[in-house]
């Protein structure tokens, strides 16, 4: 019998590729649905799917994760609670993603 999805995490995140020197940057914004309580990352260099590390990462430093995903195995929280995160991603220009994480 399949366990039923919970989502206890909504991620928002946008990346946006800097042409002129062929970097990509994200920023990443996440919300507890029990309570509407955020955390930010800062806009930070990483490519692909490297938002979702981020994210991971703060989630673990804030103390959202359980205590045996807030080591270097932050990144396995997602496969082994059935998917708890709803990742809203989009490309986007830099001024959004300081936008998303309130800096200028």
């Amino acid at each position: 019998m399949k366990k039923e999805r919970t989502i206890k995490f909504v991620a928002d995140a946008v990346r946006w590729f800097d042409k002129a020197n062929g970097n990509t940057y994200h920023a990443v914004r996440v919300m507890r649905v029990r309570d509407g309580a955020m955390i930010f990352s800062r806009f930070q260099y990483g490519y692909g799917d490297h938002y979702q590390q981020t994210a991971l990462m703060a989630m673990a430093a804030a103390k959202w994760l359980p205590v045996k995903y807030r080591g270097s195995d932050c990144h396995v929280y997602e496969r082994d609670n059935n998917y708890p995160i709803i990742w809203n991603v989009r490309d986007g220009l830099k001024r959004e993603a300081l936008a998303l994480v309130g800096e200028k």
